[in-house]
């Protein structure tokens, strides 16, 4: 799943300081060279998580082979303090808030459904 942060339907950069908040006690086995990180946590979920977070901020934050539980109330944390959406494929967008939609680029604002746990992220993933 691929989270971004738009402003007036434009991405826009997120702070890299939330993503080491969030994720940064949960890494792992760290390579940032290859901008991935593997996050484990302790319902013995994990992740893979690839971001370029060596500046201030990251573009954008990619998630996959991840497990259900913690590491999705994780995503969901990060999400509401960068103030991003997330974007799995062939799903709807996933806001926080319902306000995000009008900062969406036009073809994202179709098609949206707010979460507010990692429990309603797993419910509309296994719909999708």
């Amino acid at each position: 799943m691929f989270v971004q942060r738009f402003s007036n339907g434009d991405a826009a950069p997120m702070a890299a300081e939330v993503f080491w908040a969030v994720f940064g006690p949960h890494v792992e086995r760290p390579e940032p060279e290859l901008d991935f990180w593997r996050a484990r946590v302790a319902d013995g979920g994990e992740a893979d998580i690839y971001a370029g977070v060596a500046g201030p901020s990251l573009d954008s934050l990619m998630i996959s082979r991840f497990s259900t539980g913690t590491v999705l109330e994780l995503l969901v944390e990060f999400v509401r303090r960068a103030g991003a959406v997330i974007m799995p494929p062939g799903c709807p967008t996933l806001l926080i808030d319902e306000k995000q939609a009008r900062e969406l680029p036009e073809e994202l604002r179709a098609d949206v459904a707010v979460v507010s746990s990692g429990s309603d992220i797993e419910a509309i993933l296994r719909s999708c």
